[in-house]
């Protein structure tokens, strides 16, 4: 059996296989999370042109299986497009996240929206399954679905509080403020919650103010000029960019090591500086595919 982080790093890629509200049984990605004999995946779908989707399976061995759909432009050549695409989808600024009726933090309008569209689908799959006879439940996703992922953490928790909620995601986003990660770790999330960000993926570090004033730099350089969304003027100051990021990094650094804490944040910094100082764009964007090197990084034996 391939390890828990391995298996759900393919779920996150079968995601992207849902199609008319369904995926193939026999996906070769969701194959590999290991479902159980007999049980098929509940898919989940909402918003426009269905762009939030997902689905809740259950595994050979009796975990339950949460797995969030990211959506990503396709890159076609325009680095700066790319850019801006993601950049776009922080515009709306952060919005209050409410759990069980209480304030919990302020998150990212986007990834809440997504979340709300398809909550009650999650819940009403979550709740057709024995949770007290399986192992718990694990969250996953990549990108814009790994950074709902931590949203989807606070409201299982509270929901089933005597249940093991776990966290594996994979390219998040920078997703929340302070005051949400605090009280995500006094549920005792933090300790089961790990994000995975490769070497030279761009996306973890947004909207992080340094990296767009890193990126304002590299598009002045690389093109003389450069886009609005990449002007201080369209940013707050850096002390009220809000957004934290959630749970325990592993780092995917050279040779797939894994490294951790301080180092892994210092290491992450260092190569996304250096890819755009040297305008390594395709590097760039190569690091943020989930098929890529987070596939063959977290499944290498």
């Amino acid at each position: 059996m391939s390890t828990l982080e391995c298996r759900l790093i393919n779920a996150s890629i079968a995601c992207y296989a849902i199609k008319d509200g369904k995926i193939d049984p026999d996906n070769p990605n969701l194959q590999a999370l290991e479902p159980k004999p007999g049980t098929q995946p509940t898919v989940f779908v909402n918003g426009p042109e269905q762009i939030n989707a997902g689905f809740v399976a259950e595994t050979v061995d009796d975990w339950v299986v949460l797995a969030l759909r990211g959506t990503l432009p396709p890159f076609q050549g325009n680095f700066w497009a790319w850019v801006e695409d993601w950049l776009q989808d922080f515009e709306a600024g952060p919005t209050d996240w409410n759990v069980n009726g209480k304030f919990f933090g302020r998150v990212e309008t986007g990834f809440a929206d997504a979340v709300h569209s398809v909550w009650d689908q999650v819940e009403n799959a979550i709740s057709k399954i024995d949770l007290e006879t399986r192992q718990g439940i694990l969250i996953t996703g990549h990108s814009k679905g790994a950074a709902m992922t931590f949203l989807a953490a606070s409201l299982l928790k509270t929901a089933y509080p005597h249940i093991l909620v776990e966290n594996c995601c994979f390219a998040a986003p920078l997703t929340c403020d302070e005051t949400f990660r605090n009280n995500y770790n006094a549920l005792g999330l933090r300790t089961f919650s790990v994000r995975y960000q490769n070497e030279y993926d761009l996306v973890p570090f947004l909207p992080w103010w340094p990296a767009l004033a890193q990126l304002a730099r590299a598009q002045r350089r690389d093109q003389k000029t450069a886009s609005p969304l990449l002007t201080t003027e369209s940013w707050p100051e850096a002390g009220d960019n809000i957004y934290q990021p959630v749970g325990i990094l592993r780092y995917l650094g050279p040779d797939c090591v894994v490294e951790y804490g301080d180092r892994g944040e210092r290491d992450a910094w260092d190569a996304i500086k250096y890819a755009l100082e040297h305008f390594e764009f395709r590097k760039i964007v190569d690091a943020h595919s989930a098929t890529g090197r987070y596939n063959s990084c977290v499944c290498r034996s």
